[in-house]
């Protein structure tokens, strides 16, 4: 029996995806300086960053061992976590990442601001149905009123 693959963290596909990053980076790098004489570093560099890319694959690839809970592979794995795609535009295009929770924070707030002034509306929308029944059909709005509760 073959022991059971270790669980990928969520901690070491980041230091991996940094890894990749700086690889990229480099690469950029050597590319926007690059003239006949770098053809060597470049082809270095590139065969680093595949083989950096092939073992991040990998990683990916590994299997939850058997027996553990849904709580520890959901809190400990990267399978089945959901990025949003707005994020990950907003990655694509530069923005910092802290900017769009912000910018997504504030729009949570202000519509949740909406959604109070429409519940307040209604509230007092029902307060004014209540005050006009009363004079219209007392008897009527006085059970109405025990029957909730008021």
């Amino acid at each position: 029996m073959s022991s059971p693959e270790p669980l990928v963290s969520a901690a070491q596909v980041s230091r991996q995806i940094a890894q990749v990053l700086f690889k990229v980076n480099e690469l950029e790098a050597t590319l926007a300086s690059y003239d006949a004489s770098h053809a060597e570093l470049l082809e270095q560099r590139l065969v680093q960053y595949e083989r950096l890319l092939a073992s991040t694959r990998d990683m990916l690839r590994q299997k939850v061992p058997e027996g553990m809970s849904a709580e520890e592979v959901s809190r400990n794995c990267v399978t089945g976590r959901k990025i949003p795609e707005d994020l990950v535009k907003n990655l694509d295009a530069g923005i910092n990442p802290d900017e769009y929770l912000r910018e997504t924070f504030k729009a949570c707030k202000r519509d949740n601001q909406i959604s109070k002034g429409k519940c307040e509306a209604l509230q007092t929308l029902f307060a004014d149905l209540l005050t006009d029944a009363a004079q219209a059909y007392p008897e009527e709005s006085g059970e109405y009123r025990k029957a909730l509760g008021l």
